[in-house]
């Protein structure tokens, strides 16, 4: 086990800065676990096209230190290459003492996770959240994300995935690794069941960034449409996203059903609770998930989902919701159906306890095993 006096520092290619205040916000909840056991630095690059100098943010809470180093975008791939590297040198020159590298998500930035090893002579463990593994992407890597993976296969200690589902993709570009399992965790005190609802209009909820290639929300704006034309117009769905809704929007109102969907923009996790609460099932219509976040903080309010065979969400059990197919709005709406006509009761208690294996306390505990 990694000692609790030691230093662990945190790299990822995904991180939430001053610009973008909710990318890989997973990693920086991750990065407040740790560090109520271990002193915890995190390191990140971010490029700014407004800038002309680097800038740097270095703040401190407790064990946990996030240094932000902003860099000029560059004109070129050769100046933001150049740019990127200076802001790293400067930043691994203001860190001492680390004894475990711990990164997340190898592309693009996999080549600092391995200049910082070399740096600080010390295990580099990497968790992979991300689904560049799936076929499709794999398929269309450029020379440069080919580099930093076989580069990286030499480099890391241990390899974890946030999910099997994840693994399974992971290891064939990693067939010689022990790639182990390392989830993502909620707040399962925070997020925890309301009184049981009982709603005349059933209320359905999805959260996501309504990211086309992967999430799907024209499949669920057309099994809404599909409900509308079988006459059952009893329900209502809430969509928040912290990306651009305004496609999806007119894409309602194109359809005739925008009195029965409501739009949301960005909130804090902590700010979702009571739209879990309040809902009577949530919708994961992805055709592709590492692990989902949203299904664990549904679960953990006791609500139902009604999900694609993705991330956590693989083999559902019957106790936790409906299994519907992928890119199939018809196989959506049917669940629907059964949620809206009472046709399956769920016990939200059981959903929730099924939540607390993805509890920080949980995942802490595991996190320290894979260490060990």
């Amino acid at each position: 086990m990694v000692e609790k006096a030691h230093h662990i520092l945190i790299l990822s290619s995904w991180y939430p800065t001053r610009e973008a205040l909710f990318v890989g916000n997973f990693v920086q909840r991750q990065a407040e676990l740790l560090s109520s056991e271990y002193q915890v630095t995190v390191l990140h690059t971010k490029s700014e096209s407004s800038l002309k100098e680097i800038e740097i943010s270095d703040t401190k809470k407790g064990n946990l230190r996030e240094m932000i180093i902003y860099h000029p975008k560059g004109k070129n791939l050769l100046q933001k290459y150049l740019f990127q590297k200076k802001a790293f040198n400067i930043g691994l020159k203001l860190i001492e003492n680390v004894s475990l590298i711990h990164s997340h998500v190898l592309l693009p930035k996999g080549l600092q996770f391995i200049q910082a090893k070399k740096h600080f002579k010390c295990p580099l463990f990497v968790t992979e959240h991300a689904s560049y593994y799936r076929k499709e992407s794999r398929e269309n890597r450029s020379f440069l994300d080919k580099l930093i993976l076989k580069k990286a296969t030499r480099h890391i200690d241990k390899l974890f995935a946030v999910s099997e589902f994840l693994k399974q993709d992971l290891q064939i570009d990693f067939p010689t690794k022990n790639i182990e399992i390392l989830p993502n965790h909620i707040d399962t005190k925070t997020f925890v069941p309301n009184v049981i609802n009982v709603n005349e209009i059933k209320q359905f909820l999805h959260i996501s960034t309504l990211d086309e290639k992967v999430k799907n929300p024209k499949g669920i704006i057309d099994a809404c449409s599909l409900l509308i034309k079988k006459g059952i117009l009893n329900f209502h769905l809430t969509i928040i996203s912290d990306e651009s809704t305004e496609k999806w929007e007119a894409y309602s109102v194109k359809n005739n059903i925008a009195e029965y969907i409501t739009f949301l923009g960005p909130h804090d996790w902590f700010e979702l609770v009571p739209f879990y609460q309040k809902s009577d099932a949530f919708i994961l219509f992805s055709c592709y998930e590492t692990f989902s976040i949203v299904l664990a903080e549904a679960w953990a309010c006791g609500i139902p989902t009604l999900t694609t065979p993705v991330g956590i969400g693989v083999n559902l059990s019957e106790d936790l919701g409906i299994q519907v197919e992928i890119n199939s709005p018809e196989s959506l709406a049917n669940g629907m159906i059964e949620i809206i006509e009472n046709k399956i009761s769920f016990n939200p208690t059981l959903i929730s306890k099924h939540a607390e294996q993805f509890s920080g306390e949980n995942v802490l505990r595991v996190f320290e095993e894979l260490v060990g």
